[in-house]
């Protein structure tokens, strides 16, 4: 049983941790832990909803790839992202250590991964050493990209409530909930139609392996742009207000000279905002 416990935890903490190691600016301990386990208590709630809405929207012993799918989004992915939604504002975004764009990425996946290790729990100890092999490649990558997903528009969400940017921050914040939800609806409906569909798995790894290595991809963008403006003197620094809230502050008024987004990279030409993020340049 030990042995299962570790196993199933093991590849939970070592995601945390290469989280973790890319913020240039650590997290506190005691915040992060926190937020993982909500996380992982979360799970007490989902499984209630879930059970409720399973006998509407059943999963099993559905042969249509479009139902498997609204299905899933409703009674499943909507539900669990949900949960980690709301974790996350209320103890990541609304805090005042959410002072950098890459913080509100390591709370989202930390939510995301405290659930995914309650749930990574049951699965191992019911079905064995070999599902934890498979869930540690699959399942939780899968999970900590959900809150890749999640804290990237969060992010950009929290960039454009700073500079006043109604619509971009109304944008990305519907994005944040509904993009994760998406991605958690595919995953599942491609591993699930795949007993009416063998080349359904194949989509399902082709998927996993496109959305695993494009949350990396950001994840390393997200904390290098973040470490470049701490240490970029030719243009200015990303401060944080008393409140807590970001502020782009120019070196000697260089910014004028901007022609690119200090915080995503987005061609400017000139204008006072990115059309990207929302970010305020001058």
């Amino acid at each position: 049983m030990q042995y299962l416990l570790v196993a199933a935890v093991l590849p939970v903490f070592l995601l945390c941790f290469f989280i973790y190691k890319k913020d240039p600016h650590h997290e506190p301990g005691k915040l992060l832990a926190k937020i993982f386990a909500l996380g992982f208590f979360s799970a007490i709630p989902v499984v209630i909803v879930e059970m409720i809405l399973g006998k509407f929207f059943p999963t099993d012993d559905v042969s249509s790839f479009i139902l498997i799918f609204i299905n899933v989004f409703i009674s499943v992915a909507i539900v669990e992202e949900g949960f980690k939604w709301i974790v996350t504002m209320l103890f990541g975004y609304k805090n005042k250590e959410f002072d950098e764009v890459y913080d509100i990425i390591v709370y989202a996946v930390f939510a995301s991964l405290g659930f995914a290790c309650i749930e990574n729990i049951l699965y191992v100890v019911v079905n064995g050493i070999g599902n934890a092999i498979l869930r540690a490649f699959l399942s939780i990558p899968g999970h900590m990209s959900f809150g890749i997903i999640m804290g990237y528009f969060l992010a950009q969400a929290k960039v454009g409530k700073i500079n006043k940017h109604s619509g971009i921050y109304t944008k990305n914040m519907l994005f944040s909930i509904l993009l994760p939800t998406i991605a958690h609806t595919l995953y599942d409906a491609f591993l699930f139609y795949s007993q009416y569909n063998l080349f359904s798995i194949v989509l399902f790894f082709m998927f996993d392996i496109a959305l695993v290595t494009v949350c990396l991809i950001t994840v390393s963008r997200m904390s290098k742009i973040q470490t470049n403006l701490d240490t970029n003197l030719n243009t200015g620094i990303i401060t944080t207000t008393e409140a807590g809230e970001l502020v782009f502050t120019p070196i000697n008024n260089v910014n004028k000279d901007i022609h690119y987004c200090p915080l995503c990279g987005n061609n400017v030409d000139g204008d006072n905002y990115c059309s990207k993020c929302g970010f305020k340049i001058k």
